[in-house]
């Protein structure tokens, strides 16, 4: 298995781990090595990071998620991104609302 699939299988594992802190150190990460993938590869993560945080109870590893995907935005599927409105911000500290109204473009 080549290195970037391994990197983005490991990826996956963690972004979808039962584990905060491993959701959160998936979404901190993600962003040091993606940006040199290639685009199809980015918009893999990005979506997976946007189903990731659409589901997320955990604000640290919210806060991580949506950071990401700002620093990825360029790689967002509108139709995949719709899915951050599914974010219940009322259980979240504000600010993590006013990111997802950047990543939604409200």
């Amino acid at each position: 298995m080549s290195t970037i699939s391994s990197r983005v299988l490991l990826f996956i594992r963690h972004a979808t781990s039962s584990e905060p802190e491993h959701r959160e150190a998936a979404a901190d990460e993600v962003t040091d090595w993606a940006s040199g993938s290639s685009p199809a590869i980015c918009a893999l993560l990005t979506g997976v990071l946007t189903m990731a945080a659409a589901q997320e109870s955990d604000d640290a590893a919210l806060e991580a998620q949506l950071n990401a995907l700002l620093q990825l935005a360029e790689f967002l599927d509108p139709e995949i991104t719709v899915h951050l409105e599914d974010i219940d911000k009322a259980a979240h500290p504000a600010v993590l609302g006013e990111y997802v109204r950047d990543l939604l473009g409200h």
